[in-house]
């Protein structure tokens, strides 16, 4: 191995990343965003933020000094300056060994109900406002001059608050409170332009320091010498150790002692465990070794330490999430009341920090670690002697990638977009957060299945007995499938799914034809037969209506596939919904040649406006909540001449959205029929 190796994974991260940059930028121009609050926090050499759970989505901006920066199991190391970008309910600790100013920037982002049905889908499957993220910025100055504005701005008070300058002052003060709020919003808007440019540009991966501790935190429980360590990161056990304390100013194995300590120190102040239970718990099977090192690290016996500290702690505060499978964060000092305090105003007073979401995979994870603790202590052979790092942590990852599936379940392997997947031979409980037509189409009936799926009018009468799974995973992990099915490939979200049961992530442009997609569903869940049968009659009755249409389209007649929303004009190709997979697809018709191909490749495409004359064909299939009296007197739309000759066809977004094969069933006969009449205006 040679010294300069390794770095893979990174680059790997990174292409994930980039890839849903454009997504999260699409997203960040349709929703909705108001600016909960804006503080700066000063870090003393005595002090720290410890443990504090976002109340809302946030930014942190950390300054002028050294810092870790913790985001659950997640860190990053300031040097100087360093961005962090959380989503609500994140436990974040930040440390630093001087002096800090941490910037804090609370917001809240949502989509209006009229926003397309895609944008909303991508915020149930991968939503950039809970994200966790950091990076060292470019221009650090200038995103540091934008939040000193936005706090000044926030916090600046008007002297006529004073209500003996009476009522008329009183309503001019609180419009100028308004406007500098209003401004506040400005320059967060401006502010996350400069942040998402910093993130589309920015190409480097965690410094190697940071993938140690994060390894660590997870691992600090499992026995590791510093080779193991240095392999896992494909890198010379010299030049870890040496790049680590550059950075850190101590040793793997120091770092480790840290958080084993502080782990302890959370177990005996917080906890009725016995010594011995806190100490094979931190990854020491040896009391009195465990005993020799606490005190070698705090000064005091662990007997000391908990009569001294547990009647500090209020036993409201005690959560045993705090002693995850995830390091505990060095703790040194307690987050100041102030924080906590408007904490639980944000929060509705309810105390309780972490999201359902992560107590989900916490009990997830947790029942792994119990099973691998019970064979670890079989072949446990005493003693720690102090050279080795530690954790139990060890199946964690086998559960992620082939989720909690009996070993006595046949199984075979299945190719799709996160790769191959190994699903049970003949799935009997699926969960269909995607595809819920198709597979209903198949004789399929999923157990459960997203809200905006079974929202659609196609499929009214069959959704009897299939449970909506909402955002909270905890419904999955009740119903107990087999099998999920997804659209998203994001690896946060299959990751997420795969903890439950096998998963099969194919997005929805997947597929070259419906046909395609009938096959290879068909093939996953063992429907081979019922797919042939569907595709062969689905051709005879769409090769009549196909040859019908073509015979009244003259040659070089167009047709556009398109959705007004909000003054705004999307474009739909043939893998898409809104009519585009039947026009183009199914029924042979062809887009004007004035818009380039890769406008049509994706699920949708955003265009301006003036634009509209030039991409409109002969005939229009528009999505809109509008008339068609209300089209054509409307300056623009009303000029076009399919909307001025009558040869739009008018639906709304939750007849045209759906594109699964029953509701291409549903909507094909009544666009063939349109365009056959239409023709002979």
């Amino acid at each position: 191995m040679l010294e300069g190796a390794g770095g893979g994974q990174g680059n790997k991260a990174r292409c994930a990343t980039n890839m849903s940059m454009i997504e999260q930028i699409h997203l960040w121009n349709q929703v909705i965003v108001r600016v909960l609050d804006i503080r700066l926090r000063r870090i003393g050499e005595s002090d720290e933020i410890r443990n504090y759970v976002a109340p809302a989505s946030m930014f942190i901006f950390s300054a002028n000094g050294h810092a870790e920066l913790w985001a659950d199991e997640h860190v990053w190391l300031s040097e100087r300056f360093h961005l962090l970008h959380v989503g609500k309910g994140t436990k974040i600790t930040v440390q630093s060994g001087g002096s800090l100013d941490v910037y804090m920037v609370l917001y809240k982002a949502s989509l209006p109900d009229t926003a397309l049905r895609e944008f909303h889908m991508m915020l149930q499957t991968d939503n950039p406002f809970m994200e966790c993220w950091g990076l060292a910025p470019s221009e650090p100055l200038v995103l540091l001059g934008m939040l000193e504005t936005m706090l000044a701005e926030w916090q600046r008070k008007d002297s006529a608050n004073d209500s003996q300058l009476g009522t008329a002052i009183a309503k001019s003060t609180g419009k100028s409170e308004g406007l500098r709020r209003l401004m506040a919003k400005g320059e967060f808007i401006r502010f996350t332009h400069a942040v998402l440019l910093e993130r589309t540009e920015h190409t480097g991966a965690p410094s190697l320091a940071e993938q140690v501790i994060r390894y660590l935190a997870r691992n600090y429980r499992e026995t590791i010498s510093l080779e193991q360590l240095a392999q896992h990161m494909n890198y010379t056990p010299q030049y870890v150790s040496r790049r680590f304390k550059e950075q850190m100013g101590c040793s793997p194995l120091d770092y480790i002692i840290r958080l084993r300590m502080d782990a302890a120190r959370r177990l005996l102040s917080e906890t009725a465990a016995t010594l011995q239970e806190a100490a094979a718990y931190v990854g020491y099977p040896d009391t009195i070794y465990f005993s020799r090192m606490f005190k070698k690290q705090t000064g005091i016996t662990p007997g000391q330490y908990r009569k001294q500290f547990r009647n500090a702690v209020s036993k409201s505060a005690m959560k045993w999430s705090d002693l995850s499978v995830v390091a505990p964060h060095p703790a040194m000092y307690h987050v100041n009341n102030n924080d906590i305090h408007y904490q639980l105003e944000l929060d509705g007073g309810t105390g309780m920090a972490m999201s359902k979401k992560k107590w989900l995979a916490m009990a997830l994870l947790c029942l792994t670690l119990a099973a691998s603790a019970c064979q670890a202590s079989s072949v446990n052979t005493g003693g720690n002697n102090g050279t080795a790092l530690q954790s139990t942590n060890g199946t964690a990852t086998d559960a992620a990638n082939t989720g909690l599936t009996s070993a006595s379940v046949e199984t075979r392997t299945i190719k799709a977009t996160n790769g191959d997947v190994e699903v049970p031979a003949l799935a009997q409980r699926v969960a269909a957060p995607s595809y819920l037509g198709t597979l209903l189409a198949l004789g399929v009936k999923p157990i459960a299945s997203e809200s905006l799926l079974m929202e659609s009018p196609y499929l009214e009468g069959m959704l009897s007995g299939i449970t909506v799974m909402g955002e909270s995973l905890e419904v999955l992990l009740d119903l107990e499938p087999d099998l999920i099915v997804t659209h998203s490939a994001q690896a946060e979200t299959v990751d997420r799914f795969s903890l439950i049961a096998p998963t099969v992530a194919m997005p929805y442009n997947s597929f070259a034809s419906i046909q395609e997609e009938m096959r290879y569903f068909g093939d996953l869940l063992g429907k081979q037969e019922t797919a042939e049968q569907w595709i062969e009659r689905f051709e005879s009755q769409t090769g009549e209506l196909r040859d019908a249409v073509q015979a009244v389209l003259d040659e070089g007649e167009t047709v556009s596939v398109m959705q007004e929303y909000d003054g705004t004009a999307f474009l739909f190709g043939p893998k898409a919904g809104r009519g585009g997979r039947i026009m183009y697809e199914i029924l042979g018709a062809n887009p004007p040649s004035n818009i380039p191909d890769y406008m049509l490749d994706g699920s949708y495409f955003e265009f301006s406006l003036e634009m509209l004359p030039e991409y409109t064909g002969d005939y229009l299939i528009l999505t809109t909540y509008s008339t068609l009296e209300e089209l054509q007197a409307d300056p623009i739309w009303g000029n076009l001449p399919a909307v001025r000759n009558g040869k739009v066809y008018i639906w709304n977004e939750n007849q045209s959205w759906y594109r699964d094969p029953i509701a291409v069933e549903g909507q094909i006969n009544s666009l063939a029929a349109w365009i056959k009449e239409a023709a002979k205006k």
